[in-house]
């Protein structure tokens, strides 16, 4: 299938001339004005070669007789992109193509995501002139363009991150989605498999609960350090993908920032939180081989504006470069970005009796460096390189007043038992993380077009590798004032020098190919990948080597009608958070005598240190599953998909009981002023049960549904289109191993079990969502309105799996009994089960719930203008009352409003 041009409308005029008789495409690229447009960028597919425009416009691509059906994609910074199919290739074939300059007054101007019907793989692509109607303040802002996601407000208070695919449940769940969701710019991955900015909780809260800072450790990559004004075209993957891509599960989120030459431009928005603005700028020489571009942003954010004690502020600059050598068929691209982050929360001295304040700095230097060779005579059509490494400084911190009992202040780092002082019952904590990341990603790879008993083939193969490794001064704290810590659960710095690397190599290969049936085109797309990743450095060892296939297939059996299906396997490693965590510490009171005199006072402690096992922690898998069709009906274009995905493994933190031995001393003497003497050995021994977190894959995610878009054709008496797109997504997540409840450890002291409880304990959503987009076009006036209709007409949840009754019970000597279900439910057991309120158990069912935002983008002169929107203009905020809560709570987003200035020279 044909890709239709958007974005404008263009002259083109096909002449076949007798140039040679070579198979060739010859052609030019001119603007409106029939001016040429040097530096544009040409690419043939499905062979993957691109060629850049010379100072005359003109390009040639050389041998194309093996291509059947060539595609042309030519695009140009500030102009509109076209596609178009040129058919066989007989003789050589001759094009004059017509770009027009990116407007507002453009008789056609596309601002919605447009399903990629390339027949493999379901994505879509938001091009410049989407990203521009939704005003946005980051990358977040536009993915909410994406089908099945909902309209989101601008905020940069808080890391934004993203669910493809699916409905959000439990926070483990979402954090797996948001882990398994890649992030690749500029055809490298963008990482955050090295982010150690994360705290101990040391059972103060939940083992997976976020730090008292802002991180995204252990999740996706934060979307808000991203600015959208830099970006040149957006494609979100969320099918079963190419076998080059690897390292996610959920998707991709494929960035392509701008570089060559293009006018001046600075832009600035403002809405109630956020102020923002930007300015580019990019120009070229040497005949137009070379090109330098410069993109600057700063943005200033609040979450409130009456709030003074929470900041966001964001800078970032890049700085691209591209060379083209004609003679040796090569093309070089150079980028380096530099990224500054700053997010504090400030004392409330007034109010606040604990002055708890933190803040998160995150520095980061990019460069990224792509070779494209295209040579005449090779075992390949095309080799392409791409090399690229970060280095981040991440530096976090947080402080409070701390109020506790008096207790010990342990320092040791290894099993111990000695004398520790006392510390006081209210002190000052502060805790900082620093951490300094390093990844790198290199990407060697070759493509071939060739025909084999008349059907096209692209054979494709690769290798990549990736570094992440963190060495920083890491978790760092004074002894004598720790962050708080209870049930005999104790806490000690941490350098990250003792973090292992974590490497992963991967081969892939793939073949995509088309072949007759009855005249019908079916097309193929067949690949394997191979993921090898191992530890390197202070623990040396192998983590996995997995086999990931990838089918992709679809036929037209009608002009108006494409069948597609697919299968697939993805695979995500898990972070260094949970491959290397650190050790843990018990510490145990042996003897504890504080007297009124601080020279009688002894404190014995037991020191346990805890290294945790993590050579069973695996990469976490997701089986994908896809059915769709999609095509035309006149001018309608639909997109219809059935998928199931199923995630199983996914990495999380568990607390595990542990069973902790001590000794107990009797006094023998107390002499004054001076401290008891005590039994040169324990008197007596005792077992207490305690907990520690560590690192299990245990996570499922269970996600099905049905994605459309459907785009009708302009109603030309109103000059308004329609875009109607959405989803129903069901998804069950929930733990997949038999776990302890050590919380009952801390309930009740002196229990002499433990109870385990059975897997599948989880929560199921579901979601139906439809979007209605009215755009309505005004090109005299340069004028596009853009109104959003958005319904969720269902939204469910509820608990699943719980089963209130134990199946085992650890006793004191560390043995585990199991239970049948008729002694589990026994009233002999019955202190070991698990009461929840039945309210818990309800689902709860909420009613339709409507949305309607405005946008309006309004140019003066090409490039030069204003817009603003409104979302929620009707300020419908219906209040619901939670059937397991009890409680109210108003639904929707705020009522919220924003403007932007853009000038172009």
């Amino acid at each position: 299938m044909m890709k239709k041009a958007v974005f404008c409308m263009f002259m083109m005029s096909i002449n076949f001339m007798a140039l040679s008789q070579e198979k060739s495409i010859v052609g030019k690229i001119q603007d409106e004005n029939f001016n040429p447009l040097p530096g544009a960028l040409i690419q043939l597919e499905p062979s993957g070669k691109n060629i850049i425009s010379d100072k005359e416009g003109n390009f040639r691509f050389k041998n194309t007789g093996d291509i059947l059906a060539p595609r042309i994609i030519v695009s140009f910074l500030g102009y509109t992109t076209m596609d178009t199919l040129i058919g066989a290739v007989d003789d050589a074939v001759y094009l004059e193509l017509q770009l027009q300059k990116r407007s507002l007054d453009l008789q056609e101007v596309i601002v919605t995501a447009q399903e990629n019907r390339a027949g493999l793989g379901t994505s879509s692509t938001i091009e410049r002139s989407a990203i521009e109607h939704v005003q946005p303040n980051s990358l977040r802002d536009v993915l909410q363009l994406i089908p099945g996601q909902l309209a989101i407000n601008p905020s940069l208070s808080s890391p934004q991150q993203i669910l493809l695919r699916q409905v959000p449940t439990d926070a483990s769940s979402n954090a797996v989605a948001q882990m398994g969701t890649a992030l690749i710019m500029d055809g490298s991955p963008v990482s955050n498999d090295a982010n150690m900015q994360f705290n101990v909780n040391i059972l103060n809260s939940g083992p997976n609960t976020s730090p008292p800072f802002q991180s995204v450790s252990g999740q996706g990559f934060d979307l808000r350090q991203i600015p959208a004004d830099q970006i040149e075209s957006v494609e979100v993957l969320r099918g079963i993908p190419s076998a080059r891509h690897g390292n996610f599960t959920n998707g991709a989120i494929i960035v392509n920032t701008r570089v060559g030459a293009f006018d001046p431009n600075v832009r600035i928005r403002a809405n109630p939180t956020i102020l923002q603005a930007s300015a580019g700028s990019g120009f070229s020489f040497h005949q137009d081989r070379h090109a330098v571009s410069f993109d600057l942003d700063f943005a200033d954010a609040t979450p409130d504006p009456r709030d003074v004690l929470n900041h966001f502020t964001r800078l970032t600059g890049n700085v691209a470069n591209r060379m083209v050598f004609p003679a040796a068929a090569l093309t070089i691209t150079n980028r380096l970005g530099i990224n500054r982050n700053i997010a504090t929360r400030r004392k409330d001295a007034d109010n606040d009796p604990s002055q708890r304040s933190w803040e998160s700095k995150d520095a980061s230097f990019r460069f990224n460096s792509n070779l494209r060779w295209q040579p005449e005579e090779f075992i390949f059509d095309v080799m392409e390189a791409n090399i690229t490494a970060q280095y981040s400084q991440q530096r976090s911190y947080f402080n409070e007043f701390i109020t506790t009992n008096v207790g010990p202040r342990p320092i040791f780092m290894i099993d111990t038992t000695a004398a520790v002082p006392y510390g006081t019952a209210r002190y000052y904590n502060q805790t900082s993380v620093e951490g300094n990341p390093l990844n790198i990603y290199g990407r060697l790879e070759g493509s071939k077009s060739i025909s084999l008993w008349g059907n096209s083939h692209r054979l494709l193969t690769g290798m990549e590798y990736r570094l992440d490794a963190n060495h920083g001064a890491g978790r760092q704290f004074d002894l004598v004032t720790p962050p708080r810590q209870n049930y005999n659960a104790g806490d000690r710095p941490r350098k990250f020098d003792n973090i292992p690397t974590l490497n992963q190599l991967s081969l892939y290969a793939e073949d995509r190919f088309t072949f007759q049936i009855s005249s019908l085109p079916w097309h193929w797309q067949l690949g394997m990948r191979y993921d090898h990743a191992f530890l390197s450095g202070p623990e040396q060892r192998k983590v996995s080597a997995d086999l990931l296939p990838r089918i992709n297939t679809a036929i037209d059996v009608l002009p108006f009608l494409s069948v597609r299906a697919g299968y697939g396997i993805t695979s995500k490693v898990p972070a260094l958070r949970f491959l290397s965590p650190g050790p843990r510490f018990i510490d145990l009171i042996n003897f504890n005598y504080y007297a009124p005199d601080p020279a009688e006072r002894l404190l014995i402690v037991t020191t346990r240190r805890i290294d945790i096992d993590t050579r069973s922690l695996s990469p976490f898998k997701s089986e994908k599953i896809e059915l769709g069709i999609e095509g035309s009906v006149g001018k309608t274009n639909y997109v219809i998909t059935y998928f199931k995905e199923a995630t199983r493994g996914g990495p999380s933190l568990i607390r595990e009981p542990y069973l902790a031995a001590r000794g107990l001393y009797d006094v023998l003497s107390s002499p004054a002023g001076m401290p008891p003497t005590l039994t040169a050995q324990p008197a007596r021994y005792d077992t207490l049960f305690t907990a520690y977190d560590r690192p299990v894959n245990n996570q499922d995610i269970i996600n099905s549904g049905l994605e459309y878009m459907i785009n009708l054709p302009e109603w030309k008496a109103l000059r308004t289109s329609l875009n109607f797109s959405g989803s129903l997504i069901r998804t069950n997540g929930f733990v997949n191993g038999e776990q302890a409840n050590p919380n009952f450890i801390f309930e009740h002291i002196q229990a002499d079990h433990i109870p385990f409880y059975q897997a599948g304990q989880g929560y199921r959503t579901l979601q139906w969502n439809t979007s209605f987009r009215f755009i309505h076009r005004i090109p005299e006036a340069g004028l596009v309105i853009s109104t959003l209709a958005q319904t969720v007409w269902v939204n469910r949840d509820r608990m699943t799996g719980f089963n209130p009754y134990p199946t085992a019970l650890l006793n004191r000597k560390g043995e585990i009994t199991r239970l049948s279900p008729e002694a589990a439910a026994s009233p002999e057991n019955e202190l070991y089960w698990n009461r929840i309120s039945d309210l818990l158990l309800l689902e709860e069912k909420r009613p339709p719930l409507w949305l309607f935002n405005l946008r309006v983008n309004k140019e003066f002169e090409k490039g030069r203008g204003f817009a603003f929107y409104v979302n929620n203009f009707f300020n419908n905020r219906p209040l619901y009352q939670n059937k397991r809560s009890n409680t109210y709570t108003q639904r929707n987003i705020d009522l919220f409003f924003g403007a932007e200035i853009f000038y172009q020279l």
